[in-house]
């Protein structure tokens, strides 16, 4: 597992790869300094009006000890602001990655398993459609557990784990749509949970480093389809 980490850097520094990633880079890092830039402060009006109300109360209230609460709450703030742009930019880098994904496996397939015959089954508009219907699975879950973002630690759980779950399943059937037909796909899920779990979760902690974001999704691809293929070389040995 840690040889395939290890070799994923490497060609997510390769030429064609760093190439493959500059326009989703270049779109993201646009797209997130035109919403801040205009709608930030509307943004973190909106998020004060979901505080709970003896934080609202204190922010309004104008005495000394008071104000020093509200810097603490504005602060928290200005985090889970930037705690959501850091898990809205992963989603919108996962649905880039819909994409590239082929050009990317392509790539490994033509470096590392060129006697690998790839299956596959759906096609883009497959995968757009399953990462929708798992976006409003995430939608539903963050809405169940929204009470709990404002408890210390459990908050940020609340919204880590479902958008690990969306990530997981996202990234793993843009991936193994592309190289397994269907019924090997669903056999590749039912043999491998334990290593799939293991695999998604490395891959999916790089999402979470600030800045570096922006650039994960491509190495996540990466990763993530090393993996596939080494299984699919498995199945045909």
């Amino acid at each position: 597992m840690f040889q395939n980490i290890k070799k994923s850097w490497e060609d997510f520094f390769s030429l064609k790869m760093i190439a493959l990633n500059l326009l989703p880079i270049i779109i993201g890092i646009a797209f997130w300094s035109f919403i801040l830039f205009y709608f930030g402060n509307q943004i973190l009006t909106t998020l004060e009006h979901i505080l709970p109300t003896s934080w609202k109360n204190l922010l309004e209230n104008p005495g000394f000890f008071a104000s020093i609460g509200g810097f603490f709450i504005k602060t928290f703030l200005y985090l889970l602001l930037a705690f959501f742009v850091i898990i809205l930019t992963i989603i919108g880098n996962i649905f880039i990655s819909i994409f590239y994904t082929p050009i990317v496996i392509g790539y490994l397939r033509k470096k590392y398993y060129p006697d690998i015959f790839i299956h596959s089954f759906g096609g883009i508009k497959t995968s757009i459609f399953h990462f929708l219907k798992s976006l409003l699975w995430l939608i539903l879950f963050v809405a169940i557990l929204s009470p709990l973002f404002f408890i210390p630690v459990v908050g940020v759980f609340a919204v880590l784990i479902p958008h690990f779950f969306f990530f997981k399943n996202t990234m793993l059937f843009d991936v193994g749509s592309s190289i397994f037909n269907e019924s090997e796909y669903h056999s590749f899920l039912s043999k491998n949970r334990v290593k799939i779990y293991q695999i998604s979760l490395i891959a999916y902690i790089f999402s979470l480093i600030p800045f570096f974001n922006f650039f994960a999704t491509l190495l996540q691809t990466i990763i993530i389809s090393r993996f596939v293929l080494d299984k699919k070389e498995q199945q045909n040995l």
